[in-house]
């Protein structure tokens, strides 16, 4: 479960609020203030750090605008609403943190160490404490966490007010960016440290290449050119008159381009860019606190439509308060980001996204109260599927140093997570492991947070597996259809008139679409279980179940919206295809489920010779035992392939397969068709005689050396629930092997045996 909903035993000491709200009509109303003594606040993120399916809160607190003041404890504030009801919450900051005071100006989260617990990293401005990260000490002690920062690499003081964690090398661990010269006229470099895998960071500052800049207050690691890796956007309050902000390309592999001068916001007063698709082309466009003197705005990418990185600031959206935070939800629900300004003035600001980068101010949504909000973010407190706002407040106003959220009254999140880009290689060496990537849309983007939770599935097929399923116009023949995971269910219309195939289960989604006359459509079935299928016209229905078990990808959040799955090899290099499908789960429990992909897989041998074609000779080269054609159905009239044969007689106990002149390094699947068919079918590149529903047979490791490779029936069709076809009937078999030990001639990485019928 993503969220799982068990209840906690433990002792509480919170501030248990009223429910009472307001009686003016805004949707997001005051409940009450977080518990503690108030501070000066500049920095809040959420996450669930004990994984009992709330969200936490941890604040930065210290107080210092151009210079240091009061260094603070560093904040977690614990979500009581499994344990005791919603709204419930617990400053237990010393019993999880320990007591650790800096000037700290913001907080970022992530999993640092790959163990599936969240851990934090406070930026601490004017050089008033290094980097403090903190490792959550997971399953021993859910929630808790250990002071790490000298053992794990930040060992040096900086002006750091922001900091955010992100997969900049894709090699599924997360690194991280840090601000420096935070707030002040003098220039420094922000710094960037790239994760070992196990949580200990080092510093490469000639990979990220930054200029000098002044003011810096704000890290952002999203995909801003589309290449679904991260790129760093920073903003600055700066003057300067040409790249007072920064914007570094990634290449890929945590070595920067400095495009800075595509940027053209010199304010002076941007406290920050929230990054997101505001128009909905896809790409990300800016939003800026102070893109023209006091006024927020918008700046286009326009990547999509022009064809080239750059952007286009657009018309600021009036007045003159001084604000300092951007946080972008869809507070109605209507599937494009809105804007949440935290504000300084007498409450914070709302702009409705109306598309097209056009805004209108729906701050009267907002309970008005008049205090110094720092920063502000979106989370769903009370798990009712609406996102709820947090502020954080410091600097003036000191009576107000209260920490607020504000409930949402209004509609539930009931929308999708949105894949808006996939990559995968087009082939994949067999042994893997085989890297996917996703980049997802939901309902909020604050700081690199969405609250969704991605995994994947996927099987590795030895062989292709195919069924063919008829629709008529009296329905699906067979229904149900019985297949094992990783098969791949054709549809072929044969009704009088175009039908499609769609999927009835949910979150499933397939549809083929209009299918002609004659047409087919085909689908992989990655996931044990059972699906429905329906076809219109006439509102037929049919089902596939699906038999045997998949296996859980790596999953890891890149940051950014952009997701990262690792596929290890689960068949010892005997793969043939990979397919998975990816699963996106917001905290509002909606998901996504995309549709099936498979990746061909191939053997690589490193340093084995091309052949010129297929050799006579066993030592011309490595490409001996390969068939006439270099795949195929071999036979006797050609010496390099390999052959089928049967031993004893045709019964379940005393028959045995024999394939000869295969490599003795070889390894061998020997496979049943449940048809004589000798016309053969696709099979990978190659030709397959056995046809029809697929069954593998149980296989023994041949002795070394040998040449022979006896199939290990142990009875030859007691297989997987098999039985024989019957008294008279007829089944063909054959085999398919292939070779880690060079045996074939790249590209080619397998061969089969020609086809074996025997009649029982």
């Amino acid at each position: 479960m993503l969220h799982p909903r068990t209840r906690r035993t433990a002792a509480v000491a919170s501030l248990v609020a009223s429910l009472a709200l307001p009686a003016a009509a805004q949707q997001f109303q005051t409940v009450t203030n977080f518990p503690g003594t108030a501070r000066w606040s500049e920095g809040v993120e959420c996450a669930d750090v004990d994984r009992d399916g709330d969200l936490d809160v941890f604040v930065a607190d210290g107080e210092g605008f151009a210079s240091a003041g009061l260094a603070r404890q560093h904040v977690l504030v614990i979500n009581k609403l499994v344990e005791v009801g919603a709204w419930t919450l617990a400053d237990e900051s010393v019993a999880r943190l320990g007591a650790r005071t800096s000037v700290a100006k913001g907080v970022a989260t992530g999993d640092v160490n790959g163990d599936g617990w969240v851990d934090a990293l406070y930026s601490s401005a004017f050089n008033t404490l290094v980097p403090a990260l903190y490792v959550n000490q997971g399953a021993a002690n859910p929630g808790f966490f250990t002071y790490g920062s000298a053992t794990r690499g930040f060992t040096t003081t900086y002006n750091s007010g922001s900091a955010q964690f992100g997969d900049l090398d894709n090699d599924g661990d997360l690194d991280v960016i840090l601000g420096d010269a935070y707030n002040v006229a003098s220039t420094g470099r922000p710094h960037l440290y790239i994760n070992n895998g196990a949580g200990v960071f080092t510093e490469n500052a000639a990979a990220l290449g930054a200029g000098l800049k002044a003011s810096q207050m704000d890290v952002q690691l999203v995909d801003i050119d589309n290449d679904l890796d991260l790129d760093f956007v920073g903003a600055n309050k700066s003057t300067a008159a040409s790249g007072a902000q920064y914007l570094m390309l990634n290449n890929g592999a945590a070595t920067f381009t400095d495009a800075s001068t595509l940027i053209a916001v010199n304010s002076g007063n941007a406290y920050e860019a929230e990054v997101g698709d505001l128009d909905g082309d896809t790409d990300l466009d800016l939003f800026f606190v102070s893109l023209l003197g006091f006024q927020e705005g918008a700046s286009r990418n326009n990547l999509v439509g022009v064809g080239t990185l750059g952007f286009t600031n657009q018309a600021g959206l009036g007045g003159t308060v001084d604000d300092n935070e951007i946080a972008l939800f869809d507070y109605d629900v209507d599937g494009d980001y809105d804007v949440l300004v935290g504000s300084l003035g007498t409450h914070e600001y709302l702009y409705r996204n109306n598309g097209g980068l056009s805004f209108t101010d729906q701050s009267a949504q907002i309970q008005s109260v008049s205090d110094s909000t720092l920063d502000c973010t979106v989370a769903d407190l009370n798990n009712d599927g609406k996102y709820d706002l947090i502020t954080v407040q410091g600097e003036s106003n000191a009576a107000q140093w209260a920490n607020k959220f504000y409930r949402n009254t209004g509609a539930a999140d009931t929308l999708k997570p949105v894949v808006v880009a996939h990559a995968s290689p087009g082939s994949a060496p067999a042994a893997g492991p085989v890297v996917v990537r996703a980049k997802v849309r939901d309902q909020v983007l604050d700081d690199g947070v969405n609250y969704v939770s991605a995994s994947a599935r996927y099987v590795i097929d030895v062989a292709p597996i195919l069924v063919n399923v008829s629709l008529t116009d009296a329905g699906f023949a067979p229904s149900p259809v019985v297949v094992q995971a990783g098969t791949t269910v054709t549809w072929t219309n044969n009704g009088s008139v175009p039908r499609n195939v769609q999927s009835a289960t949910a979150p499933w989604s397939f549809d083929s679409g209009s299918i002609p006359v004659g047409g087919t459509y085909s689908y992989t079935f990655v996931s044990p279980g059972t699906y429905q299928v329906a076809s219109q016209p006439g509102a037929l229905a049919g089902s596939v179940q699906v038999t045997g078990s998949d296996f859980a990808a790596k999953t890891t959040y890149s940051g950014g919206q952009i997701y990262r799955f690792e596929f290890t090899d689960m068949k010892a290099g005997l793969g043939v295809q990979l397919c998975y499908e990816l699963r996106f789960q917001d905290w509002a429990g909606n998901v996504t489920i995309t549709n099936s992909h498979c990746i061909p897989l191939v053997l690589s041998v490193p340093g084995t010779a091309a052949c010129p074609g297929d050799s006579s000779s066993p030592t011309a080269c490595p490409c001996a035992n390969l068939g006439a054609n270099g795949h195929g159905c071999a036979n006797s009239s050609n010496p390099n392939g390999a052959l089928l044969s049967a031993a004893g007689t045709v019964n379940p106990d005393t028959a045995v397969l024999l394939g000869s002149g295969m490599p003795a390094t070889a390894t061998a699947i020997f496979l049943k068709g449940d048809v004589l068919d000798a016309t053969g079918s696709v099979f990978g590149d190659g030709v397959l005689c056995t046809r029809g529903t697929l069954i593998r047979l149980r296989t023994k490791t041949n002795v070394a050396g040998a040449s022979q490779f006896p199939e290990v029936g142990d009875p030859l069709l007691s297989v997987r629930g098999a039985t024989p076809p019957g008294s008279g009937l007829t089944a063909i078999y054959q085999t398919y092997y292939r070779n880690a030990a060079g045996a074939f001639c790249p590209p080619e990485t397998f061969n089969v045996t020609n086809g074996f019928a025997m009649t029982w």
